[in-house]
C-alpha cells in the first residue's frame, strides 16, 4: 500500500516556476503573512496617521513647493489665466499623445514571437501577428527574389485578372 509520507505529484494544470521557490519567496511569504495578521482597524489607523502627517508637511511647506510647481507649469505671473500653462507645460500634452499613439501602434503591430521586435502582419486563422521571419506563409528572405521572378509574378497576376 502507499506510505503516508510519499510525495504527491502536482496537478497537471499547476505551474511551478522558479520564482515561487527559494528563500527570497519564503521571506516575502512571511511578510505577507505578518501583514495579513494585523487587524484591519490598526491598518486604517496607521494609514490615517500617515495621511495626516503628509497633509501637515504639505501645508507647512506649501509656499515652497507650490510656487515651484506654478513656475514650472507656467501658471503664475502671466498675461491671463492659464496662458502660461497652454503656451508652456500644457502644450506638451499633444506631443505626449502623439508619442503614446506611436508606441501603441507599434505594440499592436509588432511580431508576437517572444523577443522579436519586428513589425508583422496577421497570421490567417489566429489572433497573432508575425514578421516575415516568423510568418508561416512567408517564403525566404524579404528581398530574396530576383527582378525576373518579380516580373514573372506580376505577369501571372496580370493575366489572372483577364
Amino acid at each position: 500500500m502507499s506510505d503516508s509520507n510519499e510525495n504527491t505529484a502536482a496537478p497537471a494544470n499547476a505551474a511551478v516556476s522558479p520564482a515561487t521557490s527559494g528563500p527570497a519567496n519564503e521571506e516575502a511569504s512571511d511578510v505577507a503573512t505578518w501583514f495579513d495578521n494585523i487587524p484591519r482597524g490598526l491598518k486604517l489607523g496607521i494609514a490615517f496617521v500617515i495621511i495626516a502627517v503628509l497633509a501637515i508637511v504639505f501645508a507647512t511647506w506649501h509656499d515652497f513647493y507650490f510656487h515651484w510647481f506654478e513656475i514650472h507649469t507656467g501658471t503664475v505671473n502671466e498675461s491671463g489665466p492659464y496662458y502660461g500653462f497652454w503656451s508652456g507645460f500644457g502644450s506638451d500634452i499633444g506631443e505626449a499623445t502623439i508619442l503614446v499613439g506611436i508606441v501603441t501602434l507599434y505594440r499592436h503591430h509588432n511580431c508576437h514571437v517572444k523577443g522579436c521586435a519586428h513589425l508583422g502582419r496577421r497570421v490567417d486563422g489566429t489572433p497573432y501577428v508575425a514578421c516575415p521571419k516568423h510568418h508561416p506563409d512567408h517564403q525566404g528572405g524579404k528581398r530574396s527574389i530576383s527582378f525576373e521572378e518579380l516580373k514573372a509574378a506580376h505577369r501571372r497576376a496580370h493575366e489572372a485578372k483577364q
